[in-house]
């Protein structure tokens, strides 16, 4: 009989265990190994490896660690755990400190401070921390056991892994899919789209499966150990434990002969606890309960003891190797050990001594989300005092991960007595937040059961009508309206009730697309409403649902009014909504300078979480308008993260619209695709602005990428079907009514043609003077009557507008009617200013079909090219003479803009197409040319 052995198992953070073959993992160590190489020669990479428990995905990080450190990578090893999932970032920081130096070393990283600071903050930082670290060598970052990570830290990947695609960074991701996480399924769904190496690991086969009892024997096994194997199911994990058990019980022979089984002994495993005396044990008892990695107050906190009095018991567990020192904190040696002391305390002590590692942690300096997690598996049924800790831990993370925050407030819930006047409460609190995590089935499962008890009529009415915001706000608006309709046909709800209920069903019908229900219901709540903030709010819903409808100067005056109604209470009438509700009616009024200056407002003044990413969304789309390609996408962009931070989507479809319009724009189709499919895959409601917004993007991207124009207005039937009645479907952009004519007429469909046309006419001379709206009308009329007059008139309209993209597509579509007509000289000039203003908002697919066309009519019309990159007076555009000639006045960028009624953006564009064209560095320079061919200029 050999002496008893007990074989290390390789863990997530250290392993003594000497580097043994992988066998059966052969093929996925060399593609990690390939990885690691190209991450060495300065390429960034993510590898994602997953697999059931016990498959050797942890192993597989701690190879290729080691061989990472081998070839001169520097090493930040995470794991995330399922005691400390309520921790935002906890794995990804842990990884970031624990490099060798540390990428980040700052106390504000701390995970119990970490929600002090928001988290595209934290995300910039850590981004800037990488980036300073790539300068020196490369970097592997792993993140094991990703199942149990927090939401952060699955937003905080997405953004590090996307910003820092071109730095010498690999990605070393291992997970197990169950439990499903969908945020981070998404995650791991987009990483393989773009190109991650995606590992699956398998069960080992039997051959394999031999080959790791003889490594860790030191034996070959005989066939009735083989046979006892097999039944771990090639389940490495598996196999190490059980040799384990079966040496540490005495339960093997191994001789030079072979390994083989003493045929009478009852397998067991023997306790660790056996080595070490009676405080110790009770160390490492309650230690257990804080987790593998632990720090020592709490502990002794709920040992009723100083922490100088456990030093000879923590020497002893360090001493027999139970434990290891983690820096500042200990942990036990593996996990198997913690587990097994964990699961010796019997049930009833355990859930005692999660009670008190709360009350400890508190007292300690822990987070109340730490804290949290040992109420949830430690309170029982009508502990007030655990109520009230999950329902403050749930409002300090509710910021930053809803999800976490409504499970919280179901637990405390749970804990509640069925007669507690404040559970109905609790629950509607739980349903807000579980939507805006984008669990909309736990909510409304959970809100039938709210409403199935005995409620009185008022509160039920409150509840329903707190109920209907979230969901709603969540773009379920068809659950919203039920429960509204629901609540104002119960007996006796007070007017006040009533007003908010109104308020809430036009908001609801406003998400939903039904701009004129929502006007209707707001007008309800106003009649009932008493009070300036519910008569302010109804209005505010109200001139959205006017600027829905395409009547933009009526959207304004009941904005305002509401700003007037609810000027006492300066919180309400400078509230973010407010501000961005006006920004966007002011944006739709050609007043972008104004409608920035709302947007800052609002971003300013905080609000509700979640209402950030309006915000986001709200400048994204004036970054598109004005042409800032670029700008657009990273606003976009940062309100997704905030978006999937917050796991609250009803601003998703807008924002991905956003996105992949620029992206079709500037010729990135593929991205942009798949910009639109994020976006489809969480539209709530069919007719939503959303979707509409969203089926527009599709419908430009691929007509912008040479799709067929009859299959791209196919797509659009349903838009068009609502009109020319339903002018909500052009309201939002004034270049979209002439695109629409233009696609129906390259699609041989007159009568779509008619109806668009029709459609944009009626929005033109509801919104007279607003010059965009104006000018589009003018430029659908050409397009549909093959009006070659009108079309150049559209393009000299547009020149004052500050939309750049429409401006060139409106001389696009003159200039092409002038072909036609072979007025050649007419058409190049009208192509050399559509071509300029695309290349100066970087829209290169646009700007290529630009190009093409005027090749084209420069050698059908044999005109002296004057289009880009020619040079010389005559080669400007109209709009260019104009800027070049103020200039010339001495009028600044923004004097300028404000005489043309343009941006300065504009203004600043079109004087460096000027510069280039006359080659030339200087005002001054500019000033000398325009004076000698127009000296009557100073004058």
């Amino acid at each position: 009989m050999g002496r008893p052995t007990r074989f290390d198992v390789p863990s997530t953070a250290t392993s003594s265990m000497p580097h043994r073959p992988l066998h059966g993992r052969e093929t996925e160590f060399r593609r990690l190994s390939e990885s690691v190489v190209a991450a060495a020669a300065g390429h960034a990479g993510v590898v994602i490896v997953e697999g059931t428990a016990g498959l050797g995905k942890s192993r597989l990080v701690l190879e290729a660690a080691t061989w990472a450190r081998h070839v001169g990578i520097a090493v930040a090893p995470g794991v995330a755990d399922e005691v400390h999932r309520a921790s935002p970032l906890a794995p990804l920081l842990e990884a970031m400190r624990g490099s060798s130096p540390p990428i980040i070393s700052d106390a504000r990283f701390d995970p119990a401070h970490v929600l002090d600071f928001g988290a595209l903050w934290l995300i910039d930082q850590l981004e800037s921390a990488l980036r300073r670290t790539t300068t020196r060598q490369p970097v592997l970052i792993t993140l094991d056991d990703m199942q149990w990570s927090d939401s952060l830290t699955v937003v905080a990947v997405r953004a590090l892994a996307e910003r820092l695609a071109n730095s010498p960074i690999m990605w070393l991701l291992s997970l197990r899919r169950w439990p499903s996480v969908p945020t981070l399924d998404t995650l791991i769904s987009d990483l393989v789209a773009a190109g991650a190496v995606q590992l699956q690991l398998a069960p080992l086969p039997s051959a394999a499966v031999a080959g790791v009892a003889g490594d860790l024997l030191g034996a070959v096994p005989d066939t009735t150990l083989l046979e006892l194997l097999d039944k771990c199911a090639g389940n490495p994990s598996m196999v190490v434990d059980l040799l384990s058990a079966l040496a540490e019980d005495d339960e093997l022979i191994i001789d030079a002969a072979s390994a083989r089984l003493l045929p009478s002994r009852e397998q067991r495993l023997r306790g660790w606890l056996m080595q070490v005396g009676p405080l110790t044990r009770q160390l490492l008892s309650v230690a257990s309960i804080f987790g593998r990695t632990f720090d020592v107050p709490p502990v002794a906190r709920v040992m009723h003891c100083k922490v100088a009095e456990l030093l000879l018991s923590i020497q002893e567990a360090l001493g027999v190797g139970l434990l290891v020192e983690e820096g500042a904190q200990l942990s036990f040696q593996h996990a198997l050990i913690r587990e097994a002391v964990y699961c010796a305390l019997p049930q009833g002590a355990r859930k005692r001594l999660h009670r008190e590692a709360a009350d400890a942690l508190l007292a300690t300096g822990g987070s109340m989300s730490e804290a949290a997690t040992h109420v949830i598996t430690g309170a029982e049924p009508g502990d007030a005092h655990a109520v009230g800790l999950l329902v403050r831990a749930s409002d300090e993370v509710s910021a930053d991960a809803p999800g976490t925050a409504g499970d919280l407030r179901l637990r405390a819930v749970d804990l509640m007595p069925a007669a507690d006047i404040n559970r109905p409460q609790r629950v509607v609190e739980a349903i807000g937040l579980l939507l805006r995590a984008g669990r909309s089935a736990d909510a409304q499962t959970l809100a039938e059961v709210a409403f199935q008890g005995d409620l009185p009529v008022e509160v039920e009415a409150r509840l329903r009508c707190q109920l209907a915001d979230s969901l709603g706000m969540a773009g379920y608006s068809a659950s919203a309206l039920h429960h509204t309709t629901t609540a104002l046909g119960l007996p006796g709800v007070d007017d006040l009730t009533r007003a908010l209920l109104f308020a809430a069903a036009s908001k609801a019908h406003l998400l939903a697309g039904d701009a004129t229900a929502a006007l209707r219901a707001g007008e309800q709540a106003i009649t009932v409403g008493r009070t300036p903030v519910r008569v302010g709010r109804a209005l505010l819903t109200m001139g959205a649902a006017e600027r829905v409808r395409g009547r933009l100067t009526r959207s304004l005056e009941l904005v305002d009014q509401a700003v007037d109604v609810m000027g006492s209470d300066t919180a309400e009438a400078h509230c973010p909504e407010t501000c961005w509700t006006r920004g966007r009616t002011l944006m739709a009024l050609d007043r972008f300078e104004e409608a920035q200056a709302a947007f800052d407002a609002g971003n300013r003044s905080g609000g509700a979480p979640g209402m950030d990413v309006f915000g986001y969304t709200c400048r994204a789309m004036l970054q598109l308008h004005r042409g800032r390609l670029d700008d657009a996408v990273a606003e976009g962009t940062a309100g997704l993260i905030r978006a999937e931070e917050l796991d609250s989507w009803t601003q998703v479809p807008e924002l991905c619209a956003v996105i992949a319009e620029a992206y079709a724009y500037r010729g990135e189709f593929g991205p942009g695709r798949r910009q639109l499919r994020r976006g489809i895959s969480v539209v709530g409601e069919p007719r939503s602005v959303g979707a509409q917004r969203l089926a527009w993007a599709t419908a430009v991207l691929d007509d912008t990428a040479g799709e067929d124009p009859s299959r791209v207005l196919a797509d659009l039937a349903s838009a068009c079907d609502q009109l020319p009645d339903g002018l909500q479907v052009l309201a939002f952009d004034p270049m979209a009514g002439p695109f629409l004519v233009g696609l129906a007429m390259r699609a041989n469909d007159a009568e779509r043609a008619g109806v668009a046309a029709e459609a944009t006419e009626r929005l033109g001379h509801i919104n007279t003077g607003v010059i965009s709206f104006d000018a589009a009308a003018t430029q659908a009329g050409g397009l549909l009557d093959d009006d070659v007059d009108r079309l150049v008139e559209a393009a000299r309209a547009f020149e004052v507008s500050p939309r750049p993209l429409a401006r060139a597509r409106a001389a696009e579509d003159a200039a092409r009617a002038l072909q036609q007509r072979s007025r050649w000289a007419e058409a190049v000039e009208e192509l050399a200013m559509a071509l300029a203003e695309y290349d100066g908002v970087g829209a290169v697919a646009l700007a290529q079909r630009a190009r093409e066309r005027l090749a084209e009519a420069v050698t059908a019309g044999r005109v002296p090219v004057v289009g880009q990159p020619a040079f010389g007076w005559a080669s400007m555009t109209a709009a260019e003479l104009r800027v070049a000639r103020l200039a010339a006045t001495g009028l600044t960028n923004r004097a300028i803009a404000d005489e043309l009624n343009v941006s300065p953006h504009t203004v600043e564009s079109h004087l460096r197409h000027v510069f280039r064209k006359l080659d030339i560095r200087s005002r001054v320079e500019l000033t000398r040319l325009v004076l000698t061919r127009e000296p009557s200029i100073d004058g």
